[in-house]
């Protein structure tokens, strides 16, 4: 069975760090709904009650106890971690004196738990090592061209191993602290594999890092898979950090020697904004901040899923990844899609534009083969095959109306339509009833419609909640990674016409009521149940 994980980190949007156990179920049901069956918890260990969730719902997960070891991480520079500002300040200080007792404390706390399968040891620590920077001949070398992300180390291993050796030595070594944590884990618990987190596996093969590890974890390599088969057959590897593109997947399914992934992220995080102010988040997951889906999502719900499934989306031709060449919509720049990262391109879920402009509609579909319908008649039916990318096109003039994308032989459709002026505030609830307890909420989701019910995606409007009676908010949000208006609030304006609230459970039983309202726009009311 492939590994088909997600990265978490320990924060969940609006709620922040504290997060009740129903904002998490609603987050790791959307997950599993797409697929998922893996969770690596990232980058320290995770609380009891979100283990729970997981041995209830069947996720394996990756229990990781450590980002730093006996150096610090510059959490701004990557590489350059020579800072010793407070900002930059982390576990390391804390490391020579209590990393044992924490490991302990946490496999003792967890180790009972039945979806963890494997303890890491570590997230990216080479890092901190100078010595495995230098020694792998991707930096600093004037005589190499390549691209860390996409080519394979210009030194062979025997060149890595004698450039480590030769390189001055610190007072910590890589290897020797590893071995340390390693035993420590084997002390307590010899039914789970030992793995780390590596983003420069050429070196920890060979700075005896590696060697202490049941499976080696590859952060971002995955141009290594078939060096570490070529030169370390007996060694066990695997992706423990990768970008949520079709091209991440597409390279273990082609080796059965990989048994999975943990894409990073699930969901986007607080923090880590690289200095994009007003962002505050990193939108790297495949759904944003408030849990709405985003494009990556729907490709992998595509890949990790069995049931049929079609999304569909717009741009203008100006504005798309592609153009039209001789009748084949094809990149702009050839080849893009197979080194692209983190974060999707710029696509549209509505379809409003001028009339006549020239537009590209794309659907991501694990169908094989997809028809496309403008207000009922037939723009061709393509086959999956044709498209390397994944991603059907169509290239076409713009007239308002039905956009349908059809699979050809299940029973699975997708439409957006040209939306009217927004006319109404449309919510609904995952959840009529609740709990008197805090753990308990419900997810109000916001979303502006037109006349005819039609979501309406491209322009914004500032929504009002009223929560009364037996309800209390916990705050609001948009998604949106730069969205910095304040969650504990009652008011906030759409991303992409929606928005969330999540209530909870007051003091008292009874009948909540929330009010939803946007100035002229027809207003909506909903009723919770606290028992």
């Amino acid at each position: 069975m492939k590994i088909k994980g997600v990265c978490l980190h320990h924060d969940a949007g609006l709620v922040g760090a504290a997060v009740p156990n129903g904002v998490w179920k609603r987050r790791l049901q959307l997950l599993k709904d797409m697929g998922c069956n893996a969770i690596r918890i990232a980058h320290n260990p995770s609380s009891d009650a979100f283990l729970d969730l997981c041995d209830e719902m069947g996720f394996l997960v990756q229990d990781e106890f450590f980002d730093e070891w006996d150096y610090p991480k510059d959490k701004r520079l990557n590489m350059n971690e020579r800072h010793n500002d407070y900002i930059t300040r982390g576990y390391n200080e804390h490391f020579q004196e209590w990393a044992k007792k924490d490991l302990t404390n946490t496999m003792l706390a967890h180790r009972n738990h039945p979806s963890i399968i494997q303890w890491s040891i570590g997230n990216e620590i080479e890092w901190t090592y100078p010595r495995n920077a230098k020694a792998t001949g991707f930096f600093d070398n004037m005589n190499w061209d390549g691209n860390y992300f996409w080519s394979r180390p210009p030194y062979s291993p025997e060149r890595i191993r004698k450039e480590y050796e030769s390189l001055p030595k610190q007072t910590y070594e890589i290897g020797k602290t590893a071995h340390k944590l390693a035993a420590w884990t084997r002390a307590l618990d010899t039914s789970r594999p030992v793995i780390a987190n590596c983003i420069l596996p050429s070196a920890s093969f060979e700075s005896g890092y590696a060697d202490v590890l049941d499976v080696v974890g590859y952060s971002y390599r995955r141009v290594m898979y078939d060096y570490a088969k070529e030169y370390y057959p007996n060694k066990i590897v695997m992706g423990t950090e990768n970008v949520p593109q079709w091209h991440e997947w597409k390279a273990i399914v082609e080796r059965p020697h990989i048994s999975g992934t943990f894409l990073w992220t699930g969901f986007d995080y607080m923090g880590e904004s690289n200095d994009k102010w007003p962002r505050k988040a990193t939108p790297s997951g495949l759904f944003d901040l408030a849990g709405f889906p985003k494009p990556a999502y729907h490709m992998y719900k595509t890949l990790w899923s069995d049931e049929p499934h079609i999304y569909i989306c717009s741009n203008t031709l100006e504005q798309s990844s592609y153009h039209e060449v001789k009748g084949k919509v094809v990149e702009k720049k050839p080849g893009a899609w197979e080194h692209v990262l983190w974060f999707w391109y710029n696509v549209n879920e509505h379809w409003n534009y001028k009339n006549g402009e020239p537009v590209i509609v794309e659907v991501i579909s694990n169908a094989p083969q997809v028809e496309l319908l403008l207000n009922g008649h037939s723009l061709g039916v393509k086959k999956l095959a044709d498209f390397p990318d994944r991603i059907y096109k169509w290239a076409l003039p713009f007239e308002a109306g039905r956009l349908e994308a059809k699979a050809v032989d299940e029973d699975c459709t997708a439409e957006i339509y040209t939306a009217g002026e927004a006319y109404a505030i449309k919510a609904h609830m995952d959840h009529d009833k609740l709990e008197g307890s805090k753990n308990d909420v419900a997810h109000i989701v916001v979303q502006v419609v037109d006349k005819a019910g039609y979501p309406v995606t491209n322009t914004e409007q500032v929504v009002e909640f009223e929560v009364s009676g037996s309800l209390k908010s916990l705050g609001v949000d948009n998604g949106n990674p730069e969205n910095v208006q304040a969650f504990h609030s009652n008011k906030i304006t759409t991303h992409k016409g929606k928005a969330l609230m999540i209530v909870q459970a007051s003091d008292q039983v009874g009948m909540g009521t929330i009010k939803v309202k946007s100035g002229s726009l027809k207003s909506e009311e909903l009723h919770i149940e606290v028992e």
